[in-house]
């Protein structure tokens, strides 16, 4: 892939780099939606447990 700059076209490591940083985005987002299509309660069982911090204070009120 390149593109162009003032009508040039442009073909190097940068462009690789975005390229590269592109293609990565698009599979951890795509990752991200297909676990939420194939376990939708996922999140929220995540979010339901207790978190460490509140066991290491163990705050008695």
């Amino acid at each position: 892939m390149s593109f162009s700059i003032a009508g040039n076209r442009v073909d190097g490591v940068i462009v690789q780099a975005i390229q590269s940083g592109k293609s990565t985005a698009q599979q951890i987002v795509q990752q991200q939606i297909n676990e939420v299509k194939n376990d939708p309660a996922k999140n929220i069982r995540e979010m339901q447990q207790p978190s460490g911090l509140s066991s290491f204070l163990d705050i008695k009120v």
